[in-house]
C-alpha cells in the first residue's frame, strides 16, 4: 500500500509541474528597437508568475500603478505576479541606456508567461542565448552616458530642510517635483542619491502620489527622512527619464540642514 501511495504522489506531482514548464515556453519574442516607440502588451494572470528576460541586467523599473503588480528583478530577468484580479498599466524598464515599454493587462489564464526581449532582430539571430552568471566580483564597465542638464522650463524641485531633531541626526527634507514640459518623466525612488561631505546617506522616502511616472503638469510631493545627518550642506542628485525619448537628465540640488530655508528651482 506504502508503494501505491508513493507513485500517486509522483503521479500528482507530475500533473502539478508539467503545466508549468509548458507555460514557461517562450509565448513571444520583442526587440529593443521597437519598444523604445511602441509599447509591448505583456499579459499577467493571478495566481501565476510573468517571466521577461532581456539581453543585458535590467538597471531601473517604474509603474504608475504599483499596487497591481509584484515585480522582482535579478540580473536580465524580470518576475511580474498580480495583486488583483483585472487591471491594466504600464511599465517602463530601462536596460543597457534604452528606456523600453511594455502595457501590462491583468486577466484569467492558465498558466505562467515568458517573454523574451532582444536588442534587436540581427543580435537575435547572430547571438545563442546564454545563461545569467552573476560576476565573482564587479567586472569593469563601459562609462555610462552623460546625463544633460535639465530644461530650465521643464521641471522645477522645491525643497524645505529642518535642522536634526535629535542626537541620532534626523532630518527631513519636503520637496515638490512639478513637471511643466511636454513628455512624461520617470522620478525612479531608486536613482535618488543623497550625499553630505562625500558620503552617501541611508534615508527613506516618502511621495504623494504613491506613482513614479510624472505626467506634463503634474506634481509629485514627498518627505526625506535622513539618519546620520549633521549641520551642514546635504546633495541631491536625482536621475530622471523623459519616457518616449529615453533621455536622461540629472536634477542636482543641495540644502542646508541647520536652519530652515526653502530652495527653489526649476
Amino acid at each position: 500500500m506504502k508503494v501505491i501511495s508513493y507513485w500517486k504522489q509522483l503521479a500528482l506531482m507530475f500533473m502539478l509541474l508539467t503545466p508549468l514548464a509548458m507555460g514557461q515556453s517562450v509565448l513571444k519574442t520583442y526587440y529593443a528597437d521597437d519598444l523604445t516607440r511602441v509599447p509591448g502588451v505583456i499579459e499577467v494572470s493571478p495566481g501565476f508568475t510573468t517571466v521577461l528576460d532581456f539581453w543585458d541586467t535590467v538597471s531601473t523599473l517604474a509603474s504608475a500603478k504599483g499596487e497591481l503588480l509584484r515585480v522582482e528583478s535579478a540580473g536580465p530577468r524580470i518576475l511580474v505576479s498580480a495583486t488583483q484580479k483585472a487591471g491594466q498599466t504600464d511599465l517602463v524598464v530601462e536596460v543597457a541606456g534604452r528606456t523600453l515599454l511594455f502595457t501590462l493587462k491583468i486577466g484569467p489564464g492558465v498558466g505562467p508567461r515568458r517573454y523574451v526581449i532582444e536588442l534587436s532582430r540581427r543580435s537575435s539571430v547572430s547571438a545563442p542565448a546564454s545563461a545569467y552568471v552573476p560576476p565573482a566580483s564587479p567586472a569593469p564597465s563601459s562609462p555610462a552616458p552623460q546625463a544633460a542638464p535639465l530644461n530650465p522650463e521643464a521641471v522645477r524641485f522645491t525643497t524645505t530642510a529642518q535642522v536634526p531633531s535629535d542626537g541620532k541626526g534626523t532630518v527631513t527634507i519636503f520637496f515638490t517635483l512639478e513637471n511643466r514640459g511636454n513628455r512624461t518623466l520617470a522620478a525612479d525612488p531608486g536613482r535618488l542619491v543623497i550625499t553630505q561631505g562625500g558620503n552617501r546617506l541611508s534615508y527613506s522616502l516618502k511621495r504623494e502620489p504613491l506613482k513614479t511616472l510624472v505626467n506634463p503638469g503634474e506634481a509629485l510631493s514627498g518627505l526625506i527622512t535622513l539618519e546620520g545627518a549633521r549641520a551642514g550642506e546635504i546633495g541631491l542628485e536625482w536621475g530622471l527619464v523623459e519616457i518616449g525619448s529615453g533621455r536622461q537628465f540629472a536634477l542636482k540640488r543641495s540644502v542646508m540642514a541647520g536652519t530652515r530655508i526653502e530652495l527653489e528651482g526649476r
